[in-house]
């Protein structure tokens, strides 16, 4: 059987699967699309295609997961409201960058990104501050911003990063860190979804089907990052991390 875009229905079925097990890890850890591109690539479908369904699935995922935590209290909204504007403005100007820089630095510069990752995660944190700790804007902005940079600029990953960044220089536990980066997170993609939807580019059988798996994925990974609680989500972290790491090393060796 063959849907659109000569997509046949055995791929539509490894897309929802996809779209399921990255929905549920990005939720908790970011590093969704990492998941997700590679397998859209595999099936065949051009790069911009493949770009354009995944920013409209995962948009879907990181809804739910925002409306989730949101109802679960977890989020900081006053971390939220301060970075929103600066993490938009930012990745806009990432964008313009990307597009002056060559696919193999794209490449190295994610691989970096991993590595000063992975420092910060296994570096000890200060003491966790509480919800109604006073944290300077100064502060919340140089810990987000970049990251929004880095989501124009490079994007595999930003969730995680902004997870840990939010952990290491604002001293938020990692389930609020985790719960705060998802409207970010929403906020910087929607742009990109508009433009790739005006220009065509969607490819809406696997953008559908592939970004109902990933709410739903979205929805049980929230509920159990919300329920593990920070222990919990950082081993996922590490493990989106090292996944990230191998991806862009093979990549490099063997493509």
């Amino acid at each position: 059987m063959e849907l659109f875009s000569d997509i046949s229905l055995l791929w539509i079925i490894i897309f929802i699967l996809t779209g399921f097990f990255a929905g549920y890890i990005d939720s908790i850890a970011g590093g969704g699309g990492m998941i997700q591109v590679p397998m859209l690539l595999v099936s065949g479908i051009s790069p911009i295609h493949v770009l354009a369904s995944n920013k409209v699935a995962s948009v879907l995922g990181v809804c739910m997961a925002t409306i989730k935590y949101a109802i679960s209290k977890k989020i900081s909204w006053k971390v939220v409201i301060i970075a929103i504007i600066p993490c938009l403005i930012a990745s806009y100007f990432g964008t313009i960058l990307v597009m002056y820089l060559s696919d193999e630095t794209i490449q190295w510069l994610i691989i970096i990104a991993v590595l000063l990752a992975m420092v910060f995660l296994f570096k000890k944190s200060k003491t966790i501050k509480e919800e109604n700790t006073k944290i300077s804007k100064k502060s919340i902005i140089l810990s987000t911003a970049p990251i929004g940079f880095y989501d124009g600029l490079l994007g595999p990953g930003t969730g995680t990063y902004m997870t840990i960044s939010m952990k290491k220089f604002l001293h938020l536990d990692y389930l609020v860190s985790t719960a705060s980066t998802k409207p970010l997170n929403f906020a910087t993609n929607v742009g990109s979804v508009i433009a790739f939807v005006l220009a065509g580019k969607v490819l809406w059988p696997v953008a559908i089907s592939m970004g109902l798996a990933n709410v739903l994925g979205s929805y049980i990974g929230s509920h159990y990052a919300i329920k593990g609680g920070e222990a919990f989500i950082k081993k996922v972290l590490v493990f989106v991390l090292v996944l990230m790491l191998v991806a862009n090393i093979i990549k490099i060796i063997f493509f």
